[in-house]
């Protein structure tokens, strides 16, 4: 072989040796190209995020996220990591009481956490994500205070689903939707002040008195219409919401259904709400406010009004996107994508 062939040679051999280093340096971790308009909503709990009424709010951010440009991929913990996800730029967990059966984050891509309940969070699980996102404004203020990227992100209502719907025809003084599957104050409280509570959930019979239920299950597209039409919608709102400050989806629902609603005690509803949302602590102050405003139609209405505008203008879910893009938008600066 000639000098000149060797060289030749060589040459070639040199580029394919460099075109494999920089693929095996580009392939690394499975991260070589993410596309940060492309994002990941990995939902976390199959069992509760997408069986338990929560598809409508996955539903609904999906459409959001799409409505500011993402190209979005959904996928929950049955399997979690679909081939269509692969190239996410952005991540977007929604964290469901117990951490993920297998957690994947792309180092060349945004990985955010979306978590409610944060006892259960644990601080080497906080590490694996670049930001924080959390309903709870008091677990906001410790992430922020620990040095985690993060963002306060309330819950929210889509007013494409929950607007005012009266139906003259629907006949309730006192409405509660929900299922008995936690203890709820609501009812307890209802229970021991004697009122007459309409309930519609599953799991309550054979624990309550058959009389106040009126039925399993109130269609999605009806939702509204119940919310709209009862004269007291009864909040349930838990003792450890209550305790974390986190506000429940529902109060956002039927406030954008311009519905008139009682809430156990809840220090970030007053924040939100001020006295647009009128709230106990124990039955007797329940059925104090229930004897209040059973027979006050223009009281309701002025609160119902206040508490409307609040939660369409500042909770609905085109604001809860914008206010995750923004931690969004800071990362991708931060890791310099």
């Amino acid at each position: 072989m000639s000098d000149k062939t060797m060289k030749i040679v060589l040459s070639v051999l040199t580029a394919i040796l460099l075109v494999l280093i920089v693929c095996l340096f580009a392939t690394k971790d499975g991260s070589s190209r993410v596309d940060l308009n492309k994002l990941a909503l990995r939902v976390g709990e199959l069992r509760q995020y997408k069986t338990m009424s929560r598809s409508d709010v996955n539903g609904a951010m999906e459409k959001a996220f799409a409505r500011i440009g993402y190209n979005v991929v959904t996928s929950t913990e049955d399997n979690l990591y679909p081939a269509t996800s692969q190239d996410a730029g952005v991540n977007f967990y929604v964290r469901g009481y117990n951490p993920y059966n297998e957690l994947k984050t792309n180092k060349k891509a945004v990985n955010i956490l979306y978590l409610r309940d944060y006892d259960a969070l644990f601080p080497e699980e906080m590490d694996s994500y670049d930001g924080i996102a959390t309903s709870s404004r008091d677990f906001y203020n410790y992430v922020m205070g620990a040095g985690y990227a993060g963002v306060y992100l309330p819950e929210f209502t889509d007013p494409s689903v929950f607007y005012p719907a009266v139906n003259d025809s629907i006949n309730i003084d006192l409405l509660y939707v929900g299922d008995n599957n936690r203890h709820s104050v609501a009812i307890a409280s209802a229970m021991d002040a004697e009122l007459p509570v309409e309930i519609y959930g599953r799991f309550w019979q054979g624990n309550i008195d058959d009389k106040f239920i009126k039925g399993e299950y109130i269609h999605d597209n009806d939702l509204k219409t119940y919310f709209s039409s009862a004269k007291i919608n009864l909040v349930n709102v838990s003792q450890r919401e209550s305790a974390i400050g986190i506000i429940p989806s529902r109060v956002f629902d039927i406030a954008a259904s311009k519905g008139f609603m009682i809430a156990p005690y809840n220090k970030e509803i007053e924040a939100v709400f001020g006295d647009a949302i009128p709230m106990y602590k124990d039955a007797q102050e329940l059925k104090a406010l229930y004897e209040q405003y059973i027979n006050d139609a223009e009281a309701r209405q002025a609160k119902a009004e206040a508490a409307y505008k609040i939660a369409v203008a500042e909770y609905n879910v085109d604001a809860f996107v914008q206010r995750l893009n923004g931690l969004v938008e800071f990362l991708i600066v931060e890791k310099k994508l």
